[in-house]
């Protein structure tokens, strides 16, 4: 169930869940991409599989380097979120907002 305020900031931030979920290549639905973004502004690490998939390929200290991980790619996605090339996420974060959760891979 997506609650009304998840949906009014699904709405707010529409294009950067569209691009976090274009550059995850599915991992992100659009609530746990709200979450990275909530994480991120709250100065917090998000703990998804894409950012520790990305932490352990670099061999990094995973507890000092998740905040890196997870400010580098919000702020990508904030530089890149009006990417003409993300219109199917657009179409996904459109339904969540209609009220249809996505669960599971949410784009492909």
């Amino acid at each position: 169930m997506i609650y009304d305020k998840d949906k009014e900031l699904l709405k707010r931030y529409r294009h950067l869940i569209a691009a976090l979920i274009a550059y995850s290549i599915g991992y992100f639905t659009p609530l746990a991409a709200l979450q990275a973004i909530k994480d991120y502004k709250n100065n917090k690490p998000n703990f998804c599989e894409w950012f520790l998939d990305i932490a352990w390929k670099r061999g990094t200290n995973i507890d000092e380097d998740f905040l890196t991980i997870n400010r580098n790619i919000i702020r990508a996605a904030i530089k890149y979120r009006h990417n003409c090339s993300f219109r199917l996420a657009l179409d996904v974060v459109d339904k969540n907002i209609a009220g249809y959760e996505s669960l599971g891979a949410s784009w492909f």
